[in-house]
């Protein structure tokens, strides 16, 4: 009983008390795909990713909140201003309160990296986070770019990105 009790305490803390849970082999895969796409992506400078070996709870993902929202409604990014108060507020006021943790991530296709360049995030089983930095790791002034993927089926459905300076 305390070894369901502690798994489900870890399991919250890692992908957050408003996601569903999700296997570590599915991460995984999102992951995957995910490089695959930064890979592919002529705009993003680096090609070489360094993980963290942390993954945060919903971190940055206010960067994305209308396209998020839009998501889950199955909306275009435009017409959600046009849909009615009840259907948008919620969505965004989970984003608002979610807590903001930051929890250890312990996975075969993750190894902590020195000087990382790319951070997790995920706040849903659906989506992942990918913020990377391009210029000035760790420093005053950093740069670089944010990745939303949305996954259906263990496809990405559809990828918003926005850059950033620190």
């Amino acid at each position: 009983m305390k070894k369901i009790i502690l798994l489900l305490l870890l399991t919250t803390s890692v992908y957050g008390q408003n996601s569903e849970l999700i296997s570590d082999k599915e991460l995984c895969e999102q992951i995957k795909s995910a490089i695959k796409y930064l890979k592919a992506d002529k705009e993003l400078k680096t090609r070489n990713f360094r993980f963290d070996s942390k993954i945060g709870n919903g971190w940055n993902y206010d960067m994305f909140s209308s396209e998020y929202v839009a998501h889950q409604l199955s909306v275009e990014k435009e017409k959600i201003f046009d849909l009615e108060k009840t259907k948008t507020y919620p969505i965004y006021k989970k984003l608002e309160t979610t807590k903001r943790k930051i929890s250890e991530l312990k996975l075969d296709c993750i190894k902590k990296k020195r000087k990382p360049n790319a951070e997790l995030s995920k706040l849903d089983k659906d989506n992942l986070l990918i913020d990377v930095t391009t210029n000035r790791v760790g420093k005053e002034g950093a740069n670089g770019k944010a990745y939303l993927f949305f996954f259906e089926n263990g496809e990405i459905s559809k990828v918003y990105k926005s850059s950033w300076i620190e």
